[in-house]
């Protein structure tokens, strides 16, 4: 089909108009979900997080001072522990950057096909 025909086939047909009362039933359903009450916050899924966080902060601070029945053993050199675990997370926080930089090339390559 030619670019003409399709241009004089689609210029005969009657422009389509939404039917009595859909706008106002579209706006009102927008209204009422702008006027609702924002979602409350999961605090029973996150309370065992934050209640964690104190706790291992409690724990390494007496496992520095050598308070309570480990005092007789040394706490953990967190140098250590430090030096061990930097190469382990320097490897994931540059495959998570370059594996965000690839979706996000991706992502822009995706747009501009269109």
């Amino acid at each position: 089909m030619k670019p003409e025909e399709l241009d004089r086939v689609l210029s005969g047909e009657a422009d389509i108009v939404p039917s009595s009362g859909f706008v106002a039933s579209v706006m009102e359903a927008v209204t009422a979900e702008a006027s609702a009450a924002p979602l409350a916050f999961p605090w029973k899924r996150a309370w065992p997080l934050a209640a964690g966080f104190p706790v291992l902060f409690l724990w390494l601070a007496v496992s520095q001072i050598g308070i309570g029945p480990e005092a007789a053993t040394p706490g953990p050199d967190l140098y250590e522990w430090f030096e061990r675990i930097v190469p382990m997370a320097t490897g994931w926080v540059a495959s998570g950057l370059l594996m965000t930089a690839a979706i996000t090339v991706w992502s822009l390559r995706l747009i501009r096909l269109r």
